[in-house]
């Protein structure tokens, strides 16, 4: 039967034998600095988006009312951005104000191909 490394720790602990040593309990731990330089340059956190601009943006597009009842979900594709919302009340409102949305949200940096707006609750 194969066990987690942990549960093979305490039986060994138990019956006084050593612990296993596997290849990453022998390798030097990587320092932070480094594993976030890399993921930086993976996730190109760094770089302007349409998704950052989107969040840093939000409240100017919905206003302080509704910015706070509803959030981007994701951008599927490159031109479709999809918006959740807390109610379908709220949904049924921002369909009435979905074009007016949509322009601002084409009118803020690295958004101009959005093309079109999911609503979800």
């Amino acid at each position: 039967m194969k066990f987690s490394k942990n549960i093979e720790d305490v039986i060994a602990d138990f019956r006084g034998l050593p612990h296993t040593v596997s290849a990453s309990s022998r390798r030097e731990p990587t320092p932070l600095d480094n594993v976030l330089v890399v993921l930086q340059e993976q996730y190109k956190l760094e770089k302007p988006s349409p998704e950052r601009s989107l969040v840093e943006n939000w409240e100017k597009i919905f206003g302080p009312s509704l910015c706070e009842r509803c959030h981007p979900v994701r951008i599927k594709g490159e031109n479709t951005l999809i918006v959740s919302v807390t109610n379908q009340t709220l949904r049924s409102e921002l369909q009435f104000m979905k074009r007016s949305v949509l322009k601002k949200v084409q009118s803020l940096e690295y958004c101009s191909e959005i093309k079109e707006l999911v609503i979800r609750s």
